[in-house]
């Protein structure tokens, strides 16, 4: 046993919570092994989180670079968008012509008028759609995909992390609950306490600086984000990379659909509810709910805003004196 671990179990044992020592967990993550105490407390799963100095987190488009892989990841989906967008204009075009011909063929000039009138109304839409969405050319879709990151990502910045106790998985809250600043409030009663954004961006990327908690790549990734609701592997089958643990032994960032309470009253963190996948977005919008700098403001109208148990999580953690 290190040094650290056994510095750890004395300091977690001084806690008097209870905490049950399960052993330890080696982890083996592209190459950085780790290994940390497997916790247990009234049989819900922790692990100890050791902290770290001057961690970098946050997002800057103008200083922080993208992966290969991730702009490779980024290139086939603006293809593959581009492709889709123009098939619905050249379908679509088809469609209204073969109308369009039959109807001068009847000398029927007005239907024709209406049938080029309804056409370039279509065409208007689906190529407004797809500038919306980024798909025009591959410049527009690079500028929009840093437009929406300097919008949503958490600023690039420096801080200390202390040592922790975290809770493996994030739990939904058990009933629907007002406002976020009330489920805030409830949930840091108790012996445990919410993660910060600072914490919880360093539990998920575990101080690298990549985008993604898994690295610099998209490869398989966005198939398996946009296979909503994907059948189970087979047991031998090797998970993907959404439901594997990340570096910390956390299963943390997998699920737009997950929004992740921490110590904050105006945004949540670890997805967007899944609107941007049910919206059919794309990637420039649905990628960054899976990133550790992702922010997703409350509504400002609390009158009509209710956190529902369906959607809000949380993570219990204690932090070590």
């Amino acid at each position: 046993m290190s040094e650290l671990l056994e510095n750890a179990r004395s300091r977690i044992e001084a806690l008097g919570m209870d905490f049950q020592f399960m052993g330890i967990a080696k982890l083996n993550r592209d190459g950085v092994e780790r290994e940390t105490w497997v916790l247990e407390y009234e049989g819900d799963q922790f692990v100890f989180v050791p902290g770290q100095k001057n961690v970098v987190l946050g997002w800057d488009t103008d200083q922080c670079s993208l992966g290969e892989g991730v702009l490779e990841g980024l290139r086939e989906d603006f293809d593959s968008g581009h492709s889709y967008y123009q098939r619905e204009i050249e379908e679509t075009q088809n469609y209204y012509q073969k109308d369009i011909a039959t109807a001068n063929a009847n000398g029927d000039l007005e239907k024709a008028e209406e049938l080029r009138s309804e056409l370039a109304e279509e065409l208007n839409g689906i190529e407004e759609e797809m500038t919306e969405k980024g798909y025009v050319s591959w410049d527009n879709f690079l500028a929009k995909w840093n437009e929406n990151l300097s919008q949503c990502l958490s600023p690039l910045r420096t801080v200390d992390i202390g040592d922790m106790i975290v809770e493996v998985d994030s739990r939904y809250i058990e009933e629907d609950m007002p406002s976020l600043s009330q489920a805030v409030c409830a949930l840091k009663e108790g012996p445990f306490t919410l993660a910060t954004e600072d914490e919880w961006e360093y539990l998920c990327n575990g101080g690298a600086r990549t985008l993604f908690r898994w690295g610099d790549t998209l490869k398989d990734v966005l198939a398996e984000i946009y296979e909503v609701g994907r059948v189970s592997k087979d047991e031998e089958d090797t998970p993907s990379v959404l439901e594997q643990p990340n570096v910390l032994g956390l299963f943390i960032a997998y699920d737009s659909y997950k929004y992740e309470i921490i110590d904050n009253t105006v945004y949540t963190k670890g997805g967007d509810g899944g609107c941007s996948l049910c919206g059919g977005d794309g990637a420039i919008y649905v990628l960054p709910c899976y990133t550790a700098f992702y922010r997703h403001p409350t509504c400002e109208n609390e009158d009509y805003y209710r956190l529902s148990r369906n959607y809000y999580s949380y993570r219990r953690i204690v932090r070590l004196p």
